[in-house]
């Protein structure tokens, strides 16, 4: 028993020995710790798998939803093109815009019209299902070899389910239902039905929605008469149909966007290589043959219609397609009530009586959103093919250009003070010298009172210091940008430029400096609401154009161009107001630009080369203010609320009447001497105990030496020796009475600024009726007891008559500031631009009293047109 026991003991040893003696080590697995179950590529296989399929579960959900939300199609919103609804800022329906459209069947369209489409937008219409996978780098390299433009995204297939359906947001749910929706339709439709809703949907300008419209608005044809060249130049009009319009477009942009067509053509065999060339060197001009558009006198608002077909192209980004047709609402920010009666009151001269061989235009922009407000596109713009915009055409601005191309850039970049001093005298440009509008030269004088009566040398001066470089930098921070056959030079300080600014784009300017120098781009529209209720808000936003301190400092001196002594020395606002006069050689561009805390409007008067009086320039030195009295009517009549004032930032300190820039030096104001009063009479009736005094007054001396505001303070001592005060008077003249018997003094001092002239003296005798012998009772004059005045006007020469003058500035001071340079002074657009056939019936001078404004002259005496004369009604 015990053997056994012991023999079992020693097998199980014997046993385990022989199992620890055959087992092997274990080997890790490679890429793996050693509790790991496979290799990790397998794991990451396993969860690339994993997250493919939740991928395309997500996906195929996602597409699901989109395509059970998509629209169904509709054969009556597949063919219709529903208007393009504006709306003013009241809410209020401003127009419908494209409603125009004749159908036309496809059988009624030739093979060359159907071509040139496909071939730019869609090359494989007859090939793909609604879809073009190949399209979408295809479409990248088209554009690389033929130009941008040359093929779009989309099949045209897509496009009719864009422009019926669907809205133009980018978003993945809108393009997996235009990809669902154009499958969908080339299952129900065939090819030439779909190409026919396509040509009969899209606009092509001219208010032309259809091939058939577009065909008769362009060449007076229907569609089945169109050859190759006039077939590429519609087809390429759907992208952009404003800035391609061949008629009111640029000449430029449509010939390089009809090439574009022709290369696809040809590109596609569609068209020779000769017929090609050929093509391109045929004019737009001679091309188009509008058709004679109805006589009935067109609404102003049309011109609202265009300026948001541009605005939706040029801000948003929209391409014509994507615009019309499709019932989008545009909500603008235009004032209707100011519009109106902006419009009205220069259509009907409610303002001024106009020759009618003058034109104008005008714009008004909100000064803090620069959201445009209203705008005036001329008195008698035309009719038509032949309407014009006058207020988007560009006028030399003359000085209007000052603040911008001048003083401006001198306060930003070098922070003069407004006690800048500069020397008026005889200044070359190029080897010409530059003359004043007024005769010779005044010495010096501050920035400040340069800029208020405009002269011209101190503004070649100061844009000769700074350098052209930062001059045109800070002008197009303005928005006032040059063109780019343009080169800047010292004529562009006083207006003289080559192209010029249209009236919105100096509102805008001017909006810059009431807005403390932000600008903010004119625009209308404030937002877009799409078929299905969604809406996009304006992408334009507000650049700082300039310091605070810049915008705050001109505008204060611009405030005094609105005072006596400056060019608008009538306006005679209530409320805080500046802006700034321009007028160029002979008066063909005449200018006022202003603007408050809230509004900038801008007025442009003058003539044009395709006008009747031949471009010569607007008449007499009363026509030189139309644009003043304009303006100051559109400011005070069009809003309803005071403007608050400009205020001042904390980056501007004051001395006197002076402002200068925080942290630089303070600024040395010499104060000059106010001329005192000459040619003091006295007359006196005993028997009425009544009489007069009058005296003379040098206004022209008095704002040389920086003084605008003058009165006059009448003092006398009578026979008894008692002194006292007889009164103040604004004018050249104040009565006196009950004299007492005996001999009485008069002194009469200038007061200007809270500083005073030297007197000037007279005396009166009255006879004594109890004196045995009386004494005369001539007046005598006495000269004054001082050695003052101090004007370098003689006295001599000072006018004796009993009638008082104007505080009005003087007639030997006009108030315009023509640029006597020799840079070009026209404004017109170098293509050949149709006139009006609407001449106002209106002829001569506006028999409004003109209250002794002084117009604006070019005195350089090698300009034949100057008068030299300030007229009176």
């Amino acid at each position: 028993m015990e053997r056994s026991r012991v023999a079992r003991r020693e097998e199980t040893k014997s046993s385990e020995k022989k199992m620890k003696r055959t087992k092997r080590p274990q080997k890790k697995k490679s890429g793996g710790g050693s509790g790991g179950k496979g290799p990790l590529w397998k794991k990451l296989l396993l969860i690339a798998t994993g997250l493919f399929i939740l991928m395309m579960l997500i996906g195929g959900g996602f597409a699901a939803y989109a395509v059970a939300t998509a629209p169904e199609l509709d054969e009556a919103e597949l063919r219709d093109a529903l208007p393009l609804k504006i709306y003013a800022s009241n809410k209020k329906e401003i127009t419908k815009g494209g409603t125009s459209r004749e159908y036309v069947s496809i059988d009624e369209v030739p093979e060359v019209v159907k071509d040139a489409f496909i071939s730019i937008e869609d090359r494989r219409f007859y090939q793909h299902n609604g879809i073009d996978f190949r399209r979408l780098g295809g479409a990248i390299i088209a554009n690389v070899t033929d130009g941008f433009g040359s093929e779009g995204a989309s099949t045209i297939t897509q496009q009719v389910v864009k422009q019926s359906f669907l809205t133009f947001d980018k978003t993945i749910t809108r393009k997996v239902q235009e990809q669902w929706l154009a499958i969908r339709l080339e299952q129900d439709y065939t090819k030439d039905q779909i190409l026919e809703m396509y040509l009969n949907k899209n606009y092509y300008g001219q208010n032309s929605f259809g091939i058939q419209t577009a065909s008769k608005a362009y060449f007076n044809k229907p569609v089945n008469k169109l050859n190759y060249a006039e077939a590429a130049m519609l087809a390429g009009l759907p992208q952009r149909p404003t800035a391609y319009d061949p008629i009111k477009g640029d000449p430029k942009l449509t010939k390089w966007r009809q090439t574009q067509v022709l290369n696809a053509m040809q590109t596609t065999g569609v068209i020779t290589e000769a017929q090609r060339d050929k093509a391109v060197k045929q004019p737009i001009s001679k091309l188009i043959n509008p058709a004679p558009k109805s006589t009935k006198d067109e609404s102003y608002d049309s011109v609202i219609f265009d300026m948001v077909s541009k605005e939706l192209e040029d801000d948003f980004g929209l391409e014509g397609k994507d615009i019309y047709g499709q019932g989008l609402k545009i909500y603008t920010s235009i004032d209707k009530p100011m519009h109106d009666y902006m419009n009205e009151a220069i259509k009907k001269d409610q303002i001024v009586k106009m020759p009618e061989y003058a034109e104008t235009a005008a714009s008004a922009v909100n000064t803090q959103t620069g959201e445009i407000l209203a705008v005036v596109d001329g008195k008698n713009p035309g009719k038509g093919t032949a309407r014009r915009n006058y207020a988007n055409e560009p006028h030399q601005p003359g000085s209007s250009a000052k603040p911008f191309f001048a003083y401006g850039p001198a306060i930003e970049n070098d922070k003069w003070s407004t006690a800048k001093q500069l020397t008026d005298k005889p200044t070359e440009v190029n080897g010409k010298e530059i003359g004043n509008y007024y005769d010779g030269y005044r010495g010096t004088n501050t920035i400040r009172h340069w800029l208020k009566i405009s002269a011209n040398t101190p503004a070649i001066q100061t844009y000769q210091e700074i350098g052209g470089d930062p001059v045109q930098a800070f002008a197009e921070k303005s928005g006032l940008k040059l063109e780019d056959d343009e080169s800047i030079s010292p004529a562009y300080a006083i207006g003289g430029m080559k192209h010029g600014f249209n009236t919105t784009q100096m509102a805008g300017a001017y909006a810059t400096l009431g807005n403390g120098g932000d600008y903010i781009k004119p625009h209308l529209i404030k937002s877009i609401e799409y078929s299905d209720g969604s809406k996009i808000k304006s992408p334009v936003k507000s650049k700082k154009a300039m310091e605070d301190y810049t915008a705050y400092m001109l505008t204060d001196m611009l405030r005094d161009v609105l005072k006596p002594g400056g060019t608008f020395p009538s306006a005679g606002l209530s409320f805080d107001a500046a802006g700034k006069t321009g007028t160029t050689n002979a008066y063909k561009d005449v200018w006022f630009a202003g603007y408050t805390s809230d509004v900038s409007i801008s007025v442009w008067t003058g003539t044009t080369k395709s006008g009747n009086n031949n471009g010569a320039g607007l008449s007499g030195p009363y026509n030189s203010t139309m644009a003043q009295q304009i303006w100051k009517d559109f400011i005070t009549k069009t809003r309803d609320r005071t403007p608050a004032p400009f205020e001042q930032p904390s980056s501007v300190l004051s001395i006197g009447n002076e402002l200068y820039v925080k942290g630089t030096k303070e600024p040395v104001v010499e104060k000059k001497t106010v001329p005192a009063p000459t040619g003091l009479q006295a007359s006196y009736d005993e028997d009425t105990k009544s009489g007069e005094l009058t005296w003379n007054y040098n206004d022209a001396a008095l704002r040389a030496n920086g003084y605008d505001d003058v009165s006059f303070e009448v003092t006398m001592t009578d026979a008894d020796g008692q002194s006292s005060t007889v009164g103040t008077s604004s004018t050249n003249r104040i009565a006196i009475s009950g004299l007492k018997p005996g001999r009485s003094t008069f002194q009469v001092v200038a007061k200007a600024s809270g500083e005073k002239s030297g007197p000037v003296s007279t005396t009166v005798t009255v006879t004594d009726p109890e004196a045995e012998e009386p004494t005369t009772d001539e007046p005598t004059t006495d000269e004054p007891t001082t050695d003052e005045p101090t004007t370098d006007e003689p006295t001599t020469d000072e006018p004796t008559t009993d009638e008082p003058t104007t505080d009005e500035p003087s007639t030997d001071e006009p108030t315009t500031d023509e640029p006597t340079t020799d840079e070009p002074t026209t404004d017109e657009p170098s293509t050949d631009e149709p006139t009006t056939d609407e001449p106002s019936s209106n002829d001569g001078a506006n028999a409004q009293n003109n209250s002794n404004v002084p117009a604006e002259r070019n005195n350089n005496p090698n300009n034949p047109n100057n008068s030299g004369d300030d007229s009176e009604d």
